[in-house]
This record gives C-alpha cells, sequence and structure tokens, in this order.
C-alpha cells in the first residue's frame, strides 16, 4: 500500500471531514479582510474571545481582548506580519482578558495574502487559528510552584526535626530520647504520606487540618482552634489545604502567635451550599506585633499564588499589627467531594 494512500491529503477530505477534524482538535477560525479593517470568528474562536461569531468586526475588537500586558508585544509581531518583506505566517502565545475578568491563554497562528500587482504589497486577507492552551498553561504553573514546595517543604521538615530533637533532648532522658524521637519522626512521615495519598481519595477538611500540627508538641498544638463543618473534599484541594496550613502553622511558630505562650490562632471554615462559596481563615491573636515583610518570598507563593492557580481562589492577606490574618474564599464545588 502507497504512502498517499495511508495519509490522505487535504484535497481529499470533504468540508464535513474538515470541519470534524478541527471540532475535535478544538481549533477555532477566523478570517481578516483587511481593506474594511474587519475580521470574522468562527463559533468557536468567538467562545474564545467572547466575541459574537459570524459577524464582520472591527479588527480592534479582538485586539482589546488580548491582555494590557501582552498587547504591547503582539502588537509589534503584528505589524512585521504586514510588513510584505518579512514572513506572512505568525505563530504567538498570548493571554485573554474577557470582560468578565476571566484570564485565558491561546496560541494563534496567522497567514497573511497580499497584493503584489501594484508592486507595493499591501495586505488583503488573512486567516488565523486559535488554540485555548489555559489548562495546559496552568498545569506547567502548577508543576513549577509545587516543585519549589517540595524544596520548600524539604527546608521546613529539617527545621521542624531538629526542633523536636533539641525539645526532647532538653526534657527527656538519654534512655527515652531514642523512643520519643522516633515516635516524633513517624508521627511526620505518616504526615507527608497523608499527604501524598491525597491523589488516592477524599480527605476530611478538619483531619487535613490537625495532620498538619501532628509534629508539634504540646501547647502550639493545643492553642490552635478550628471552627466549623468538616466534609470530604476532593484530593487537589487536599493538597492546597495542607500545604497552606503548614506554611501559616510554620509561620505562626517562628514568627507569629505561636512563637509565644499567650498566643492563639483560630482557623474558621465556611462552607455555603446555596451561594457556592467556600472559606478558609486563619486569624491570629496574643503574638508579637505583626510586620510585614519587605519583600514576597516562597511563602507567599504558596498562600496566594498556588492557592489561586489551584483552585481559583482570591486570597486576602492581612498582617494587621495585633494578628496575621488570611483567608482564601473559592467556590465550594470546587473544594467539596461529590461524596460529602
Amino acid at each position: 500500500m502507497s504512502k498517499d494512500v495511508l495519509q490522505p491529503t487535504y484535497a481529499s477530505l470533504t468540508t464535513e471531514e474538515m470541519e470534524v477534524g478541527l471540532q475535535v482538535a478544538r481549533v477555532g477560525l477566523g478570517t481578516v479582510d483587511y481593506a474594511s479593517d474587519t475580521l470574522r470568528l468562527d463559533p468557536l474562536s468567538a467562545t474564545f474571545f467572547d466575541l459574537p461569531a459570524g459577524q464582520d468586526l472591527p479588527r480592534d475588537a479582538l485586539h482589546r481582548r488580548i491582555h494590557p500586558e501582552d498587547w504591547p508585544e503582539i502588537e509589534a509581531e503584528v505589524n512585521i506580519l504586514l510588513d510584505p518583506q518579512q514572513d506572512d505566517v505568525l505563530d504567538m502565545t498570548h493571554r485573554i482578558l474577557t470582560p468578565s475578568g476571566q484570564v485565558r491563554w491561546v496560541n494563534a497562528r496567522k497567514k497573511v495574502r497580499f497584493d503584489r500587482s501594484s508592486g507595493a504589497g499591501e495586505p488583503v486577507s488573512g486567516v488565523f487559528a486559535v488554540v485555548d492552551i489555559t489548562d495546559r498553561i496552568q498545569a506547567q504553573h502548577r508543576e513549577k510552584i509545587l516543585l519549589g514546595e517540595l524544596g520548600h517543604r524539604a527546608k521546613n521538615l529539617f527545621t521542624v526535626v531538629l526542633g523536636v530533637a533539641r525539645h526532647l533532648k532538653r526534657h527527656k532522658s538519654n534512655e527515652d530520647f531514642v523512643d520519643r524521637f522516633t515516635r516524633r519522626l513517624d508521627a511526620l512521615a505518616r504526615n507527608q504520606d497523608a499527604i501524598i495519598a491525597g491523589s488516592d481519595g477524599d480527605f476530611d477538611l478538619a483531619e487535613i487540618i490537625r495532620q498538619q500540627l501532628v509534629p508539634f508538641e504540646g501547647q502550639a498544638r493545643s492553642r490552635v482552634h478550628i471552627a466549623g463543618p468538616s466534609f470530604p473534599v476532593v484530593p487537589d484541594a487536599a493538597q492546597i489545604v495542607a500545604m497552606v496550613t503548614h506554611e501559616l502553622l510554620t509561620n505562626a511558630i517562628k514568627y507569629g502567635a505561636l512563637s509565644v505562650p499567650e498566643g492563639s490562632v483560630t482557623v474558621t471554615i465556611d462552607a455555603d451550599r446555596e451561594a457556592d462559596r467556600f472559606k478558609f481563615r486563619w486569624r491570629e491573636e496574643g503574638g508579637p506585633e505583626v510586620q510585614k515583610p519587605d519583600g514576597d518570598g516562597y511563602g507567599t507563593k504558596v498562600l496566594v499564588s498556588l492557592a489561586k492557580v489551584s483552585l481559583h481562589a482570591d486570597v486576602d492577606v492581612d498582617y494587621a499589627p495585633d494578628g496575621f490574618r488570611y483567608e482564601l474564599t473559592t467556590a465550594l464545588s470546587r473544594v467539596r467531594s461529590a461524596a460529602g
């Protein structure tokens, strides 16, 4: 059998087959008329840009959808594309900002046809294909943050291990030290296993938070109060809540309310099914006067960026002098398991 039979050419495909292929590949199409300075979008590309399909639209209607931070670079690329002395094909990746505030990432490829009969080479028409790559970009961003989190948590884990060792050394005899130290390390190992196992099943919300308290001795644990309903949460949310709680707890013990005997922390869970709203609140009281850090360290990426990217959450961080506060708000449907 010949190669041509195995690999049909575009000419051998019917219009219907081409349309099915584009639908399967989730490729949106559009055309440009440079004489009238208008464009038309097919239904899928219109969905990407939140614009009407099958209508003549001003070119700048689409340009206004490009994220303001990306537009200068895209404008420069388009100007090069419309130069008849340059390449007539453009491949660009950028963000779209819809009127509702939603951000999408797309890859757009465009080819321009020029009228070269007069020698000037004026652009006449163009066709472009658009693919929504938002999920891929977000996955890459999550992977980068999670890899950094792995190193960050390892450093924090070493700090906790040293703290446990020093505490036991001060308060236990040499005979008891090895046994107690081994038990504390076992608790730490269980905590790490619980986080990793989140990919295999649902977790009880309160248990996720309590697991983060396991490695810490006596008073610090007793001064963290959890209020609100508990319910099964999906694995992705379990991972994020565990990471956020771990970061908040570590900071509170190092610098915040749990660094002094009189300080305390209240964790409040608010779950509203009717409004489809989930809130996680962390409030510290009785600690040293809070000082806002000079810059954003890796902990801020975990508390803010990871929560936003993974849970599409709104995050509020308040360095109030009388006590640090953190609030994470997202749709309850992104957090709660169907089993709950």
